[in-house]
């Protein structure tokens, strides 16, 4: 009628609903199962789990802020001794998945671990009843562990916030006569509010996604209580419903992140004439600087490679190395395939975004949540879905052919790399949405202009001029494919496991020694995109 041809953003929907059938599918199932009669929001464990949730969730939330929030102030306002290898060295604990953070502090301070030797040593004690000792499989213990390993969130997003604040508003509280720590409260710590909240909201989600620390620490979280609910007691309906409380939970942090960043503004444009000072710390206030950030990452990164490389290489057996091989093999085959996968699929995310319109650019926006959603919550989503489909097709080849191929999608690979595409599309998509923004357009202009076009323009201009923040996004797709466990676990096929599955498993029945090289492996793999920040981290000036 207006003479406008109206053009639908194609691309863009049918990446939303392949990213939000997990949520549809289970909001139909919680529906379903409410109206049946079924309801696992009465569970008697509800209560328990949603109570000991909050207070790990707040716990992690505070312990990371503060430590993220103190150590980012100290590398990026003061210069003292070891400062530049703390810089890049507080980034290590993210290799270190949260599972493998549990186990290893468990045999750490527990009986048989050092601490608990040299306790014995000193005091003559024969038995744990001669002594008391804390349980660090406990509440506390897993607040502890996890804050120790998921710092980082904060460490880096307010380390950036303030590489990217100008010197000049610090200057000026120092020239008025406040000293460090005035400054500190008065100035620092207001306008690094919201990269504080954004970092402790990261923290908190993935408190929320884990499944194997949690289980391993002996808390009731609602994960494990849906992880519990499904397998443990075949109610799919209320697991469901739980899940979409998870859901729910998650909303809500991102909510408060995006008040946290949007409803005020706490920063001022950076002056490139102004960097960022620093501070030289001497003498004692050095010391104290050192120790702090050396107490940080020993106990997020140093503590637990310490004691997994001891256990790993301490008795070295042919059966460890089978297990090694046997499980690294499917690793290597779903983190390659994964990343592909998830890489292609942000890099045409992040294309349509830019060119289509902010319609196209907020269907994207959507469809990169699923790095919100915990992977216990998608594989619930999506098991039943993926059955459908094979019994629908296994329908039309017998139909067809009179061929039975049984189970392509569910149970299979194919499955998996669906998950993880769905899971990490928001990683890769955001890498390559900002390298185009700041590669711009004219390269692509100028391609044409010489005569590229369609696949020759891609493969000769588009790809090349990317390939550095590509590369970035493939290696951290790989290495999160590599740490996932939750949606691994309940979605494998057969026989099939991974370094994660099998750590998992043995650790489960207390045999975590026996599977110690595996969990070496997945910390070493998880060890690359820490490098490649380190040699970014290394560009910057001072």
């Amino acid at each position: 009628m207006t003479g406008r041809r109206l053009r639908l953003p194609v691309f863009a929907l049918v990446l939303v609903l392949a990213t939000g059938l997990p949520m549809f599918w289970l909001g139909a199932a919680a529906i379903q199962s409410a109206l049946a009669g079924s309801n696992g929001l009465n569970s008697a464990m509800l209560w328990t789990s949603l109570r000991e949730t909050a207070t790990l969730m707040a716990s992690v939330g505070l312990i990371t802020a503060a430590i993220g929030l103190v150590t980012a102030w100290l590398v990026a306002h003061f210069d003292f001794p070891g400062r530049r290898l703390f810089d890049w060295a507080l980034i290590l604990p993210l290799a270190v998945p949260t599972y493998l953070a549990a186990y290893t502090y468990t045999e750490f301070f527990g009986f048989t671990g050092p601490i608990q030797q040299a306790v014995r040593a000193l005091t003559g004690a024969a038995t744990i009843r001669d002594y008391w000792f804390p349980d660090i499989r406990s509440q506390w213990g897993a607040a502890l562990v996890l804050s120790a390993v998921l710092y980082p969130y904060a460490y880096m997003a307010c380390r950036a916030f303030f590489l990217m604040q100008s010197g000049s508003t610090n200057l000026a509280a120092r020239v008025l006569g406040a000293g460090p720590m005035r400054t500190f409260f008065t100035v620092t710590l207001p306008v690094a509010r919201p990269a504080i909240i954004v970092g402790a909201t990261l923290a908190m989600m993935e408190v929320v996604n884990d499944l194997g620390a949690v289980q391993y620490f002996g808390v009731n979280s609602l994960t494990a209580i849906i992880y519990s609910t499904w397998i443990n007691r075949s109610d799919f309906g209320g697991a469901a419903q739980l899940a979409v409380m998870i859901v729910l939970v998650i909303g809500l942090l991102i909510l408060t992140e995006q008040w946290a960043r949007g409803s005020r503004s706490y920063s001022s444009a950076r002056d490139s004439r102004v960097a960022p000072a620093r501070m030289p710390l001497s003498g004692r206030a050095g010391l104290l600087a050192s120790l702090f950030c050396g107490l940080v990452l020993a106990l997020g990164f140093l503590i637990p490679f310490g004691q997994l490389t001891f256990m790993a290489f301490r008795r070295v057996t042919p059966e460890m190395i089978d297990l090694t091989l046997r499980a690294l093999g499917p690793t290597v085959t779903l983190g390659a395939f994964g990343a592909i996968a998830t890489v292609a699929i942000g890099f045409l995310a992040a294309r349509q975004a830019q060119s289509k319109g902010p319609t196209t650019a907020g269907a994207v926006r959507i469809a990169t949540l699923g790095y919100a959603v915990p992977g216990t919550v998608l594989a619930l989503g999506l098991l039943q879905p993926f059955g459908q489909a094979d019994l629908w097709f296994n329908r039309f080849t017998m139909a067809t052919f009179d061929w039975r191929p049984g189970l392509i999608i569910s149970g299979s690979m194919a499955g998996l790399v669906y998950v993880y595409a769905v899971r990490f599309l928001a990683v890769s998509h955001s890498n390559l949405d900002a390298a185009m923004k700041k590669r711009g357009d004219s390269v692509l202009h100028a391609g044409r202009i010489l005569g590229a076009r369609g696949l020759g323009l891609l493969l000769r201009v588009d790809l090349p001029t990317l390939s550095p923040a590509i590369l970035t996004a493939a290696t951290l797709v790989f290495v999160e494919i590599v740490k996932e466990l939750p949606a691994t676990l309940l979605l494998r096929p057969l026989g099939v496991d991974t370094l994660a599955t099998v750590v998992y498993a043995h650790a489960n029945v207390s045999l975590f020694a026996s599977a110690a090289l595996p969990a070496f492996a997945i910390v070493l793999v998880g060890l690359i995109p820490v490098i490649l920040a380190t040699r970014w981290s290394e560009r910057r000036p001072g």
